[in-house]
């Protein structure tokens, strides 16, 4: 690729995310915390607020969270990036709101024991996973980021429930195909730490939680294997590959994820649709809940140097006309078959 075609690509890359970014937002960053009809009557937001806004500015200071005071009549919205901060937020403002008494030192207490609340959970989440895996030795700075993913969902899938989905299908995967069981679930269960990680972590989720578990001594397997299970990393081993599919089969579970059957349905024959648009396509199929196409193409039509120009051109098509989340893989698949007749002797007409 050339500079131009790289930068261009970039540009691209960059159209995309904007596109998505005010989409998903709201749901990665807000939590609300509603009032009954007593607590509007009685001024709770003006509680809030508190004199010249100062007890909304100092909860804010102290939580690390802004907080969304004129967005609904009924409910305070925090607003954070950081899961952790935004429940113990949270906990605490639907502390505050009970006891009635808003004031800077009664923030703090309550901020205390939020934090508390939320540090006991996420522990106890973790362990209760691994103990449910029979997964064994991890760090307990590893069990704690593991149990903040009962804090995060992605398209309405529990994060904490999708690691632990895709280790049992690791591990059976690994029983059936006679690899190492303990080893696969322990990477299934651990392939998605880095979504539980904060900004100060550089890199895609799964290059951070590769590099966060490798700082606390998880083997050079279960590192490489959370760094290649979304190829950020080269999938090398059975094991890259395991999770790889294991993560695959537990979101595209029907159920597990939001979304409506139908417009999974609709989204797979808009990509079917596109291939079989370009010249030398004969057949297409959206698999794994439509996150891949598979397009295969008459190989006497079509080159082996073209091969990349359409999976190239369909997936351009797929970016500029379909609506998706994440993203769509494009395999397209040129076999040359040949066929020829043997007949006996027996077959044959003889004068």
């Amino acid at each position: 690729m050339s500079l131009n075609e790289e930068e261009q690509a970039k540009r691209l890359l960059c159209i995309a995310i904007a596109r998505q970014a005010t989409q998903t937002v709201s749901a990665l960053s807000v939590a609300r915390v509603t009032f009954t009809e007593g607590q509007v009557k009685e001024g709770i937001k003006g509680k809030i607020v508190g004199k010249e806004g100062r007890n909304a500015k100092f909860f804010e200071e102290r939580a690390g969270v802004d907080l969304l005071l004129n967005e609904e009549s009924h409910a305070v919205v925090i607003s954070s990036f950081d899961v952790f901060r935004r429940e113990v937020a949270r906990l605490a403002l639907e502390m505050l709101i009970r006891d009635g008494r808003i004031q800077p030192a009664r923030i703090e207490d309550c901020l205390a024991q939020a934090k508390a609340q939320v540090d006991e959970l996420v522990r106890e989440a973790g362990m209760k996973a691994a103990r449910s895996l029979q997964v064994e030795g991890i760090h307990p700075a590893v069990l704690r980021v593991l149990g903040t993913l009962k804090l995060r969902h992605s398209f309405g899938q529990n994060q904490l429930e999708h690691a632990i989905e895709t280790a049992g299908l690791c591990g059976s995967l690994a029983a059936e195909l006679g690899f190492d069981v303990p080893l696969a679930r322990r990477a299934g269960l651990l392939h998605d730490l880095g979504k539980a990680l904060d900004q100060t972590h550089d890199g895609g989720h799964a290059l951070a939680g590769a590099e966060f578990a490798k700082r606390y001594g998880e083997s050079a397997e279960v590192v490489q294997a959370i760094a290649a299970h979304h190829e950020e990393a080269v999938p090398e081993s059975w094991l890259d590959h395991l999770v790889i599919a294991a993560d695959a089969l537990s979101g595209a579970r029907p159920g597990a994820r939001n979304g409506s059957a139908q417009a999974s349905l609709d989204r797979a024959e808009a990509l079917e649709k596109i291939a079989l648009q370009i010249p030398g396509v004969e057949q297409a199929y959206a698999v794994q809940a439509g996150r891949e196409i598979r397009v295969f193409v008459d190989s006497a039509r079509v080159l082996d140097a073209d091969v990349e120009r359409i999976a190239r051109e369909i997936a351009e098509h797929i970016q500029i006309e379909v609506r998706f989340p994440g993203q769509i893989q494009v395999t397209v698949l040129r076999e040359l078959r040949t066929t020829a007749m043997a007949m006996s002797e027996r077959g044959l007409n003889k004068k």
